[in-house]
Parts: structure tokens; sequence; C-alpha cells
């Protein structure tokens, strides 16, 4: 067997090689512990996380998580829990009793505040781009000037970000950060406003987030066919959901099993496609990533059929009555719909617009916690006025 049978682009040499460890995804540890992957979709995926984190709360779960993966919208919610993590106080049943107050107030104030307009006006000024302006946002408002190592050791924290150079993935965590054809970067101490800002780049507009690497810092790994200038001297970043909008590469290797929260929609129907040129770029675009997703989630359950994985699903465009439970929470297939439908941006949110998301992931997490028998009934009474703030429906 020759070595260019283990290079990174011969699929096939890599997967025979692994073969021995039984595990469809060829992953070499995967430990009974619960991981958490939060997806992409600008405010709408923030919010409607928002919405699960709570009920997995109310569970006591969210104590009891090993690693959180996250891109996108997905990862400004992440990192506002990251940061938060240190002051949450845990009851003796594992909830955090104060989570209300440190992670979802200030999410749900910054759902209040539209900044990606301000982001483009901003690219405007030369020497300046819009990802500039979003690093400065997320900074100002949600977390105070905090890297990566303000993070905490457990869980686990991985951001998702697309590395344009390469086509793979720039993941960013605590412990290290690592593009597999390029190499790792050892206890970065990056801002986590610029990691969430390239998580959450969405193309064209807000996109790209270029990270510059101290010389000799990024160091190479097996396989790391990229570990060069000037691929080891910066990365040109955009959202990671371009790579995995369900942010699963990271838990599905090491966690037996599987929390996923997914805001992203599915691709809406027409009747009539447009025939002109950009019309039919957006639409298959959008087609493209769509078929991406599926396919991850296709793998995703049949692991969980295989009975490798145990896997809790649950998605925005779904409502808690298509998981046949007799006493699911009220929330209408009309109400799913509508959370379904809300815009992806990071433009601001009403009253009414946040309270359908929270509902949305909360009663998304009941049901499909429920449905998999990891978590039991209790009472609700939290659901029609999640959660306790000065928000009010418009």
């Amino acid at each position: 067997m020759t070595a260019e049978r283990y290079m990174p682009s011969d699929l096939q040499g890599l997967f025979e090689a692994n073969a021995k460890t039984g595990d469809f995804l060829t992953a070499g540890k995967v430990d009974d512990v619960i991981g958490l992957c939060l997806s992409g979709g600008g405010y709408r995926a923030m919010l409607y996380h928002v919405g699960a984190l709570i009920r997995l709360n109310e569970l006591g779960l969210l104590g009891r998580l090993r690693e959180i993966a996250s891109v996108s919208g997905g990862s400004i919610t992440s990192g506002k829990l990251a940061c938060a993590w240190s002051s949450l106080r845990f009851d003796d049943g594992g909830r955090a009793t104060n989570f209300i107050e440190e992670v979802a107030d200030p999410l749900l104030r910054f759902a209040t505040i539209g900044i990606d307009v301000k982001a483009i006006l901003y690219s405007l000024i030369p020497t300046k781009s819009a990802a500039d302006w979003i690093a400065h946002a997320y900074d100002r408002y949600l977390f105070h000037g905090a890297t990566l190592q303000d993070m905490p050791n457990t869980p686990r924290f991985t951001f998702m970000s697309t590395n344009l150079q390469t086509g793979s993935g720039w993941r960013f965590a605590k412990d290290y950060a690592a593009d597999y054809r390029v190499g790792r970067l050892d206890r970065p101490t990056l801002s986590l406003a610029r990691v969430v800002a390239a998580s959450s780049a969405f193309p064209p507009f807000l996109s790209p987030v270029r990270i510059r690497f101290e010389p000799g810092t990024v160091q190479p790994m097996t396989g790391a066919d990229l570990h060069r200038p000037p691929y080891t001297e910066f990365a040109v970043l955009t959202d990671g959901g371009v790579y995995d909008n369900l942010g699963l590469e990271r838990v599905w290797k090491r966690c037996r099993t599987i929390l996923v929260s997914n805001a992203g929609s599915s691709t809406p129907m027409i009747g009539s496609p447009t025939g002109k040129w950009v019309g039919q770029i957006y639409r298959t675009l959008g087609l493209v990533q769509q078929q991406a997703e599926n396919a991850r989630k296709r793998i995703l359950l049949g692991m969980n059929n295989l009975g490798q994985r145990n896997v809790a699903f649950w998605s925005i465009d779904t409502p808690p009555s298509a998981y046949g439970l007799p006493d699911a929470l009220p929330f209408s297939s009309e109400d799913a719909a509508k959370a379904a439908s809300l815009r992806t941006r990071l433009n601001r949110f009403t009253a009414y617009e946040i309270n359908l998301l929270l509902k949305a992931g909360y009663a998304g997490v009941d049901a499909s916690m429920r449905r998999k028998g990891i978590a039991t009934n209790e009472p609700l009474a939290s659901f029609d006025g999640l959660p306790k703030t000065g928000l009010r429906a418009a």
C-alpha cells in the first residue's frame, strides 16, 4: 500500500484503512457521552436554539452535555452559552437556575438589534470589511472581550467555519483549532467574537473573515497535505453552514448520543422556476446545499438505525404533532410553517417573531426527546410565557 493511498483526496483508501473500527463513519473513538449540534440560520437559528436550550435545561440535560458544536447562527447562541458557562448555577437536578438571565436574555435583546445592513455599509470604507463590523457587534453586545481560552474545558465548544482556500472546514475550540488539510493551532487565543463572525459569515455580503496566524504556530497533522504557506499564514473563511449546516462533523465522530437542533428549513417548491440567470444560480445553490444536508441526515439516521448512535433530531419545520405523541405541546403545523419561513438575516426581529421561534425550539426538543424516551414528560408551565423577560408579543 503506497503513501498516496492515505492522502486526503483518496477517500476509498482512507475508509478502507479505518474499516477495522467497525463504525459506519470509521470513527476511532466514540464515547458514551451526549453531544449537541446547533445548526445555522442567522437570527432565526439563534432564537430557535435558545428555545431548545431552555427545554434541555429544564430536563436536566444541559449540564450533562460533553460536546457542543455549532455553525453560523447556532454559533451566536453557543458562543454566549460558552461565555456564561462559568456563571451558571446548577441545582441537584442538573438545571441551571439562572440560565434565562445569563444566556437567554442577552440573546433576545441582541435579536432586536440589526447588524447586517450596518456591516455592509461599513465594508464600503476602504480597508474595512463587513466581518470587522459583525465581530465588533458580537463583542460589544455578547462576548465582551472573551477569547477561546475563556471557555470551559467541559463541555467542549466547537465553532465551525468553511475554509475558502481548501474547501474543508476550520474548527475552533479551546484546546485547538484545525483544518485537517492545513494543520493544527494549539491553545488558540483568538477572539471569540472573531471566531463566531467567521462561523456566521454568510456569503457574499458578510464574508470572508480573514484570520492571520503567528509564524510557526500552525503545526502539521497526519494527512495535512497543505501544510505550507499561504495556508499556514492565514485563513480566508466563510459561513460554517457552507461545509456542514448541521454542525455534525465533530459530534458524530465522538459521541454515542447525538442531539441535533435544526433551524434550517427545506428548499421550497416552485411551480414555475425562473429562467433568468441570477434566479437559476440562487435556486441551484439552494438545491445543492439541501441535497448535501439531506445526505448528512440519512447518514445520521442510518447510524441510529444500526444502533451505532442514539439520535434525537428536531427541526424548525416539523410540528410536535408529527412525532406521534398524544400530549404534544400545542404548537400547530401553521405555527411551524411560520417559524420556518422567517428570514435568516441578522436584522431586527419583533417580539412576536422572537416568541414564535422560542416556542418552536422548545416544542421541538420536548417532542423529540420524549419520543426517543430520553426524557419523560413533566410540567411545562413556562411554555406559554417563554422566557420570563420584558419582551411582549407585538
